[in-house]
C-alpha cells in the first residue's frame, strides 16, 4: 500500500511505501521537512508507527514512537503492565518462550493465540492443548494469553499532559466467537460501580505505557468485580464507534484524534441520541441469494444508518475477522435497552441469505 499527499496550493503528488522504516525517514527529511508541516497524524492501526517516526524527525507533536510500539505489540504491552500493573493484566507467553507456553496449559477457559501486532480479530485462535500451540505456524508471530472470560467493553479516552479523560465506553458483542458483531453505547451491562472500575483500569493503563497525549481505544473484559486488560491502540476506535460517540455525546472524535496535535480538545454537546448501536450483519459461508430491504421502522428506535457490502451472486467466507462481516446498522434510542431490542428485531443474522454450494 502506498499513501498518496495531495496539496491544495500547488499541483503536487507524493507516494512513498509506508512499510519501509528507511524510506519513511527519507520522505519526512528530504519531502515534509522544507514544507514544515505542523503535525503528523494517523487514525489507522497501520500508519501509528510511521507517523510518530515522521513527527521524531521533524519534531512535530506526536505520542513518541516507543510507546506506539508498546501499544501496538501486545508482547510487550503485555511486559510492560507484568512489571507496573500486574492486576490488569493476565497469564501470558511471549512469542518463542516455550516454557511460558507449557505453563499456560492446562486452562479451565483455554489459551488465546493472536498476532502480536494483529488488528481487526484477525487470526486468532482458541487453543486447548500446548499441543496445538506448539503445532501452529509461524508460532513465533504469536502472543499466547490465558483466556479472560467475563463481558468485554471498550474505551475511548483522551489524553493531556498525563491527564485521561473518559470520553466513552462501549459494550461490545462477538456472538461467541472473536470478531465483533456489535457495540452499544453507553452499556446496558455495566452499573455505576463497575463502570467507575473500568475507567480506573484504563487510566492505570495509559498510565502504565506512558501514554501522555492523544487518543486511545482500550478493549477489556469485566468479570466477578475484576477487570482485565485485553489491548489498547493510540487511535480512535474503528467500526464506526466515532459516529457512536458523536450521537451520544456530541463529541466529534474523528475530529479531535485527528486534531489534537494542534490544540483540539473534546467538547461535550447534547448528542442526538440517549444509547446508540453499530451492529453488523453476518451470514454463513455461500453464494448470497438474496438481501432483506432496508427496514421503514423500528419499534422504539429508528434506524440511523445501513449498508450491505455484498450483492446477490457474491461469495461469503467463514466470520475470521472483521473483514468477513457483510454490512452493518446504526441504531439510537431512548436507552440502551431499547437498542438492544431494535437489534433483535432487526435480525443482523438474516439480512443476508446465502445458499452452501459446491464451488
Amino acid at each position: 500500500m502506498r499513501p498518496e499527499i495531495l496539496r491544495d496550493d500547488v499541483d503536487e503528488l507524493f507516494s512513498f511505501d509506508y512499510r519501509d522504516e528507511s524510506t519513511v525517514r527519507s520522505f519526512a527529511a528530504k519531502v515534509l521537512q522544507p514544507r514544515r508541516p505542523a503535525a503528523v497524524v494517523s487514525v489507522t492501526e497501520d500508519a501509528l508507527d510511521p507517523a510518530a517516526l515522521m513527527s521524531g524527525i521533524l519534531g512535530t507533536p506526536a505520542v513518541p514512537l516507543a510507546v506506539v510500539r508498546a501499544m501496538r505489540d501486545k508482547a510487550k504491552m503485555r511486559r510492560v503492565l507484568l512489571e507496573r500493573a500486574p492486576h490488569l493484566s493476565v497469564p501470558f507467553a511471549g512469542p518463542g518462550d516455550d516454557e511460558a507456553l507449557e505453563r499456560l496449559f492446562p486452562s479451565a477457559y483455554g489459551v488465546i493465540a493472536k498476532p502480536v501486532s494483529g488488528t481487526g480479530s484477525s487470526d486468532i485462535l482458541l487453543l486447548r492443548s500446548a499441543a496445538e500451540a506448539q503445532a501452529l505456524p509461524a508460532r513465533d508471530q504469536y502472543l499466547f494469553e490465558a483466556f479472560a472470560p467475563g463481558a468485554e467493553f471498550s474505551v475511548e479516552s483522551f489524553s493531556a499532559n498525563g491527564v485521561h479523560e473518559i470520553v466513552a465506553v462501549a459494550e461490545k458483542s462477538t456472538g461467541g466467537g472473536f470478531v465483533e458483531t456489535a457495540h452499544l453505547m453507553p452499556p446496558a451491562a455495566l452499573d455505576g460501580t463497575a463502570r467507575a472500575q473500568v475507567e480506573q483500569a484504563t487510566r492505570e493503563l495509559l498510565d502504565a505505557l506512558e501514554l501522555r497525549d492523544g487518543p486511545a481505544h482500550t478493549e477489556l473484559k469485566v468479570h466477578d468485580g475484576t477487570v482485565r486488560v485485553i489491548e489498547t491502540h493510540n487511535r480512535p476506535g474503528g467500526d464506526g464507534i466515532a459516529d457512536l460517540v458523536a450521537l451520544t455525546t456530541g463529541i466529534d472524535w474523528r475530529r479531535v484524534s485527528l486534531g489534537w496535535p494542534l490544540g483540539v480538545r473534546p467538547t461535550r454537546g447534547a448528542g442526538t441520541a440517549a444509547a446508540a448501536v453499530n451492529v453488523f450483519f453476518t451470514a454463513s459461508p455461500g453464494r448470497v441469494t438474496a438481501i432483506a430491504d432496508r427496514p421503514a421502522t423500528l419499534q422504539g428506535a429508528d434506524l440511523a444508518g445501513w449498508e450491505v457490502d455484498v450483492v446477490v451472486g457474491d461469495r461469503v467466507g467463514e466470520l475470521h475477522s472483521s473483514g468477513d462481516r457483510v454490512g452493518m446498522a446504526t441504531v439510537t434510542g431512548p436507552s440502551s435497552e431499547a437498542c438492544r431490542r431494535a437489534v433483535a428485531e432487526l435480525g443482523p443474522d438474516t439480512i443476508v441469505t446465502t445458499e452452501d454450494t459446491v464451488q
